[in-house]
């Protein structure tokens, strides 16, 4: 199973139980809840690196 860390709180998220993905600049991102996702959604550059 493959990892992934969720670019907003940092916590580790599992594909199949996270609470949300997104997609940006051709890349999913995993979110281990709705509240980073929505962080996310506003602003992607400031937690893609």
């Amino acid at each position: 199973m493959t990892e992934y860390k969720d670019p907003v709180c940092g916590m580790v998220v599992m594909p199949e139980s996270a609470e949300g993905k997104a997609e940006y600049q051709s890349k999913t991102y995993y979110f281990c809840s709705d509240q980073c996702m929505r962080d996310f959604q506003k602003d992607p550059a400031k937690y893609v690196k």
